[in-house]
């Protein structure tokens, strides 16, 4: 069925190979990177910088609708792809993307077309690509499939050697395609002005919150696997003037409720408040497998991580885990709720681990990543 989809994705865009290639499409399904897609909708002004957006990201779009060079169309992977949004990429000569999307595998592309990858997280502690456990039961169509995904690609931005080293493994390609230029969502990070308006936001709305050593609990998205929070977790101990925030990916909200509702440690903040804003007040940041770790690392107020692993192994079956995970990231991991309970207790200075983890992950990440790809893709896309 997947191989008449390519198909047909296939033969759709050989029926508009032939049209001009005068368009900007930015392809969103993560909804955190709103300032790179106004600059770079500033930049190429007066052409119409099209977004096309999945609806997980409805919310996140709303501030772009103000802008009049932006054009917002909400697609899914159905017959919208035929019908829409092929004939559209077809007329693009750049072409951004911020994830994996099957369908790009059977464009057409022309030397006239460029293709940028963006990304949508700062490092991989997760495997994706040939290196998901998945990936290796798949047939070797399926394999093929997603080799030319990847191929299609011209650029693939990163911010560190280590995630383009990341992206040849996993991709399979020969490395050409990496522009270390930094990872654009990672610059509000460094805008001292946007910590102050995120930081007042959240104190405006949890003004009780204010003198308290705050503790944000974001473990991370399983697909295709069910979330269980760690076996006696409900005995966590938690020191005075503390408080745990608990923050769930958005497909588990009621989960998230829930706990608020039985455990009297736990904390749910309003969604309005994005988990980036989140990190902005966080005095100590526990997750698991996830990327927003380098995220919470780049902030000033950063002071204390823990990656509560009580899963490990289990995870790393079903989903998989870079091979030196463990090794990298030793010092911080944490396996039990008493261990956990006691790192909360007695906070570490990790000043050194801090550190070291922005010098290996975010080594291009310095506030002016945005500036640097808009810039390169000007030029090389020919404006």
């Amino acid at each position: 069925m997947k191989n008449i989809y390519m198909f047909l994705v296939r033969l759709c865009s050989l029926l508009f190979a032939g049209q001009r290639k005068t368009q900007v499409t930015y392809l969103m399904s993560f909804g955190n990177n709103n300032e790179f897609v106004s600059r770079l909708a500033e930049r190429i002004a007066p052409l119409k910088l099209n977004v096309y957006y999945q609806h997980e990201v409805e919310n996140d779009v709303q501030e772009l609708k103000t802008i009049k060079t932006i054009q917002l169309t909400e697609f899914d992977n159905g017959s919208f792809v035929f019908f829409k949004l092929i004939p559209q990429l077809m007329r693009s000569k750049l072409i951004l993307i911020d994830n994996y999307y099957p369908f790009m595998g059977g464009i057409i592309k022309t030397k006239r077309m460029r293709v940028s990858q963006l990304w949508h997280a700062n490092g991989a502690i997760k495997e994706f690509g040939f290196s998901d456990p998945s990936t290796e039961r798949r047939r070797p169509s399926a394999q093929v499939r997603f080799q030319r995904v990847y191929d299609v690609m011209d650029d693939i931005f990163v911010g560190s050697q280590k995630m383009a080293d990341i992206f040849q493994i996993n991709y399979r390609l020969d490395g050409h395609q990496m522009r270390k230029l930094g990872y654009p969502r990672s610059d509000k990070f460094s805008d001292k002005n946007w910590v102050t308006q995120a930081r007042d936001k959240f104190f405006t709305r949890y003004p009780e919150l204010k003198d308290k050593r705050l503790i944000l609990y974001a473990p991370t998205y399983r697909k295709g696997v069910k979330f269980s929070f760690a076996p006696g977790f409900e005995n966590l101990k938690l020191p005075k003037n503390t408080v745990l925030i608990l923050r769930l990916h958005p497909h588990l909200q009621d989960l998230e409720k829930q706990w608020e509702q039985k455990e009297s440690f736990i904390t749910s903040i309003d969604p309005k408040i994005s988990t980036d804003e989140l990190l902005t007040v966080t005095d100590t940041l526990v997750t698991d497998y996830s990327s927003i770790l380098f995220d919470y690392t780049l902030l000033d107020n950063a002071h204390n991580i823990g990656l509560f692993t009580f899963d490990q192994n289990d995870f790393e079956k079903k989903v998989g885990l870079q091979r030196d995970f463990s090794d990298n990231f030793h010092a911080i991991m944490i396996t039990s709720v008493d261990q956990l309970s006691r790192f909360f207790a007695n906070p570490e200075d990790q000043k050194s681990i801090i550190m070291a983890i922005n010098e290996t992950w975010n080594q291009y990440n310095d506030g002016k990543a945005a500036e640097r790809i808009i810039d390169f893709l000007m030029k090389r896309s020919g404006f």
